[in-house]
């Protein structure tokens, strides 16, 4: 009886683990037939079921992206086609970046050699000062020693100076005809006359009775003391011919127009060290004209538009000009000139001679307010268009005619 009710439980399990043997193997084989659709090369896995598909390309915020950023680039590119930079503009933006991050002048150091060589270390081109103790120093050259001014020509004004003290030393030698002073290159000359011109002038038939060494004595005494207080080397000769004697003034007049027009170089370019940072900035330029030396003045910063009233910035650049053409003695003359561009909305000026006027009496009230400029100097002028620098056509043109020009003849 129990191996039959094992047997019925048997049976009676059989139809479901058959039905499910059935419904996976209906599954397997749908399964199976989704496979043969898709191909023979794709594999079916049934942990990929949930994965989601996978989209192709790039993601949209991308394409936005590279949208903006073209559009920005083409944006600057227009901006930067339709700007129009100002040459006098942009150096003085680059003068004061230089002016920052740079040097304010720039001064030659020459550095003397040291006394050193591999042969021996303790030679020395100077003679070596004395000490206790056994430390031979090379004697350190005094830069500002008067033996040193002898051998350059930096400063004719100097020259003239000391040539005219010698003049002044002698002159009671020289109103007696007996003395003449003159120059020859880097040398004052100082000549004598001859014994038998002086025996003729004191004496009979060639006798001097001593006053011709007495002279001679008395000048070589006066030359030493000059000599004492000058850097200037001094020569006494004793004149020998009439001709000689004729010839000294054509040379002296030669030579002091030598030193005149060395005085006029060196007073080019004293002016221009003094104004070095300002040129360096592009506010200003220094040049020599003819006879004249020419301070301008760019107008891009220094007014504004339309007025003959100064920028906060440009009283500066007056200050520095007035203390360097203050001292000097001479006439200055003040230009106003401006472009071709007509005068328009302006109650106060008609037309471009009154505004170069009123620029140039701006800057000249100014020179003579804040420095030591006489105003009896200055002379006032308004040229309007006129006398342009470059042409109109260009803004850089119209630009650099908008100018104050300072004129100091030599």
């Amino acid at each position: 009886m129990a191996e039959d009710e094992t047997e019925l439980e048997e049976v009676s399990e059989d139809p479901i683990q058959q039905e499910a043997d059935s419904s996976g193997v209906e599954s397997a084989a749908e399964r199976a037939v989704d496979a043969s659709d898709i191909g023979p090369s794709v594999v079916v896995d049934d942990d990929e079921e949930g994965c989601p598909e996978c989209k192709q390309g790039a993601p949209g915020w991308m394409a936005t992206f590279a949208d903006m950023a073209t559009l920005l680039m083409a944006f600057f590119v227009l901006i930067l086609s339709f700007s129009d930079t100002e040459l006098p503009r942009f150096e003085y933006i680059n003068g004061n970046i230089q002016y920052a991050f740079g040097v304010k002048k720039i001064v030659p150091k020459i550095q003397i050699p040291a006394g050193r060589n591999m042969i021996s270390e303790n030679f020395t081109p100077n003679p070596a000062e004395r000490t206790v103790i056994n430390d031979p120093t090379q004697r350190e050259i005094d830069s500002t020693s008067e033996n040193l001014l002898r051998r350059t020509d930096k400063s004719p004004e100097r020259f003239v100076e000391e040539l005219e003290a010698t003049k002044i030393a002698l002159a009671e030698q020289i109103a007696s005809g007996m003395v003449t002073v003159s120059a020859d290159g880097q040398q004052i000359v100082v000549k004598v006359k001859n014994i038998e011109a002086v025996g003729e002038e004191f004496g009979v038939d060639g006798s001097t009775d001593g006053s011709a060494s007495q002279i001679l004595i008395d000048t070589a005494s006066i030359v030493a003391d000059v000599q004492a207080s000058i850097s200037t080397e001094i020569g006494v000769f004793l004149s020998t011919t009439e001709e000689e004697e004729s010839e000294l003034p054509e040379d002296e007049a030669s030579y002091s127009g030598q030193i005149a027009e060395q005085a006029e170089s060196n007073r080019l370019e004293s002016l221009r060290a003094d104004l070095q940072t300002e040129i360096s900035n592009g506010l200003l330029e220094v040049e020599k004209e003819g006879d004249d030396i020419v301070v301008r003045i760019a107008s891009q910063g220094s007014f504004n538009s339309g007025s003959a009233n100064f920028a906060r910035s440009f009283t500066e650049t007056l200050d520095q000009v007035g203390l360097a053409i203050g001292s000097d003695v001479g006439g200055v003359r003040i230009e106003g000139h401006t472009d071709n561009i007509p005068v328009a909305f302006s109650d106060t000026f008609n037309s471009n001679w009154d505004l170069s006027a009123a620029r140039a009496a701006s800057v000249a009230s100014y020179l003579t307010d804040r420095s030591v400029l006489a105003s009896e100097r200055v002379e006032v002028i308004g040229f309007a268009d006129t006398v342009p620098l470059a042409s109109n056509d260009s803004a850089d043109g119209r630009s650099r005619n908008r100018r104050i020009e300072i004129r100091i003849p030599d």
